[in-house]
């Protein structure tokens, strides 16, 4: 399962920054890249082919539909997901969100969000892999 543990890691390094508001926009793209990884873990357990996107809501679309039943994912949290995905490294779009820089709020709503989806994935699949043992 090395998607969770990179999304371990992403998750640890937004939790490390999340109290230094400067950063904000820094929290939000290693949260973002959590959940991305955590649902490409899903995926790739259940023989699901993971495509080369980043977009969260069409990952999340990949899991089966019954599966999906036992998530407690929100649309609206994986659309604002998708809204701060970084995909420039040119600072007039680095982590900026269509009302401009993130606030502090902004990183812990993410974040959490981040948090839950993780420990959601990690259960099912911690839990998959005991079962089939």
């Amino acid at each position: 399962m090395e998607w969770l543990e990179f999304a371990k890691r992403d998750l640890e390094a937004a939790r490390i920054l999340l109290n230094t508001n400067y950063l904000a926009n820094v929290v939000l793209f290693h949260s973002q890249q959590c959940i991305e990884k955590c649902l490409k873990a899903y995926l790739e357990e259940n023989a699901i082919k993971i495509p080369r996107i980043h977009s969260v809501v069409k990952l999340y679309s990949m899991i089966p539909k019954e599966d999906k039943v036992s998530f407690d994912f929100k649309e609206d949290e994986l659309d604002m997901v998708d809204l701060v995905y970084i995909d420039t490294r040119y600072p007039s779009g680095f982590g900026l969100l269509p009302s401009g820089f993130p606030t502090d709020n902004d990183a812990k709503e993410l974040f959490d969000a981040a948090e839950k989806i993780y420990a959601e994935i990690t259960s099912k699949l911690c839990d998959n892999t005991l079962d089939g043992d």
